[in-house]
């Protein structure tokens, strides 16, 4: 077949290329954006716990609300009530680590998923024994979203591998 080059077209059924699913695109970046809200919901949990506040968000951090509640414990006990910025510095950086679980989710990291479900699903486990059970159920939330990512994550993977096995098998 001749195009308005006046040269042949390949017409080679190898050569077309299936091309990703944008569900699955948006199904990865849902579950990977679900580690953003809960850094960012902690956050507000941990400026509420700074700045003297007695309520907090169920999606947020669990781990954060007890860091919070010991440093306040030991305030209450006695302590500089300076001791609460160790507290925060903490929780920040539970916090950063969620961030950063979001971030590399979104680039389809599947192993970041893992440890990010992982470290989730301990913190349900620890408002459970706590009896927090409205805040664990919506950790289980949450946890189903995220795992639905990892899945389309996992999916997203095998699509871009076979398509370059495809692309290299197309050259040859």
């Amino acid at each position: 077949m001749e195009n308005i080059f006046n040269s042949t077209e390949e017409t080679n059924s190898t050569s077309i290329q299936p091309t990703l699913d944008p569900a699955l695109l948006a199904q990865l970046r849902s579950g990977a954006n679900w580690f953003y809200w809960i850094a960012g919901l902690s956050v507000v949990n941990s400026l509420i716990f700074a700045f003297g506040g007695k309520v907090s968000f169920i999606a947020g951090l669990g781990l954060t609300q007890i860091v919070d509640g010991i440093f306040d414990a030991i305030v209450t006990a006695g302590a500089p009530s300076a001791v609460r910025a160790v507290a925060i510095v903490i929780s920040f950086v539970v916090i950063a680590m969620f961030a950063l679980f979001g971030y590399y989710a979104n680039k389809a990291i599947t192993w970041v998923f893992i440890l990010g479900i992982a470290i989730y699903a301990l913190d349900a486990l620890l408002l459970l024994v706590l009896g927090a059970y409205f805040a664990a159920g919506f950790h289980a939330f949450a946890l189903i979203y995220i795992i639905r990512g990892f899945i389309a994550c996992r999916a997203v993977k095998q699509f871009n591998a076979q398509a370059s096995v495809g692309a290299f098998g197309a050259q040859r």
